[in-house]
């Protein structure tokens, strides 16, 4: 949270959420945003909202948010209820994958860059892609795109099937997110027997440069699909030139996290996937550390941006 413009310091505020508070209803989660929010906006403001839910980019509906509000699946109009309770404030609501993705691009694009992808692997996993040609930024009737965390997971790795069944926080099973998102790690943790799963984000970085087997099967197989979206993405998309990957999933395994996607990345699976080498993937695949993407930063880009998020 950043108050006082661009170069204001950023201070962090955990949400109220549903991880942080599974007892609370969804209803005393989403009063509690509210009135988050509007206690720290100046009379007055001009508020940009980056913010981590599935939202309509073209009315604004919030369709849900499984890391704030678990299964919860009824649209809500946060911005109404924001305006309602501060009317003196203007109030921007932006989905923070679609920030992140603006800030990564006006980064890390380069003359001649076509399409650029942005993934968020953390407390949920979502993905959204710009054309920069056009300056466009597609989205579906729903006014959505690239919600890829609650697509069906595939389980092709040699003993993956005792992942099977492993819950997603929106209420669904098998998806992405259930296990390779950060909730997803202690997941599959648990499902495998090791010690300490709750606390996998401590100890997961020591055990990997320690090389500990169990902790590089659990990097395997969380990774393991995030690779293979990554390979469907270049498949149907040939002028995808660049894609980005943040979150606290990879930035927390850092190195560990990036060998492993790109191991895999450079294995053949067929005639129609030979593999990626070092010099290809260098050129179109971005690990970015902590602070290196921004979404309050991204947030104040979105104005070059909304004419053209169309369907």
């Amino acid at each position: 949270m950043s108050v006082g413009g661009q170069d204001a310091p950023v201070e962090r505020v955990p949400s109220p959420s549903r991880l942080r508070h599974p007892d609370r209803s969804t209803a005393r989660l989403r009063a509690d945003m509210v009135e988050l929010l509007s206690d720290r906006a100046p009379v007055g403001a001009r508020a940009a909202l980056s913010f981590g839910a599935a939202i309509d980019h073209l009315t604004g509906t919030v369709y849900g948010s499984a890391p704030l509000w678990g299964a919860a699946d009824t649209p809500y109009d946060l911005a109404a209820d924001l305006r309602r309770s501060r009317p003196d404030v203007t109030w921007h609501l932006v989905n923070d994958v679609t920030a992140a993705l603006l800030d990564f691009a006006a980064v890390h694009a380069r003359p001649g860059t076509r399409r650029v992808a942005y993934l968020t692997v953390s407390s949920g996993i979502a993905l959204r892609i710009a054309d920069l040609e056009r300056t466009r930024i597609p989205v579906d009737t729903w006014g959505l795109q690239g919600e890829v965390g609650h697509l069906p997971v595939p389980l092709t790795d040699p003993g993956a099937d005792v992942l099977a069944g492993l819950p997603c926080e929106c209420g669904a099973t098998d998806h992405l997110a259930s296990l390779a998102s950060g909730p997803g790690f202690v997941r599959v943790a648990q499902r495998l027997g090791i010690p300490r799963a709750p606390q996998v984000a401590d100890w997961l970085p020591g055990a990997l440069a320690a090389n500990d087997p169990g902790a590089r099967r659990l990097l395997e197989l969380c990774a393991a699909p995030v690779a293979h979206l990554l390979r469907t993405l270049w498949c149907l998309d040939p002028h995808l030139d660049l894609i980005g990957i943040g979150g606290g999933v990879a930035e927390g395994l850092a190195g560990h996290y990036a060998a492993e996607i790109r191991r895999r990345l450079a294995t053949a699976t067929s005639y129609a996937d030979r593999g990626r080498d070092d010099t290809w993937l260098g050129d179109r695949l971005v690990f970015c550390g902590p602070g290196q993407v921004d979404a309050l930063r991204g947030v104040l880009r979105i104005g070059d941006w909304l004419p053209g998020v169309t369907q």
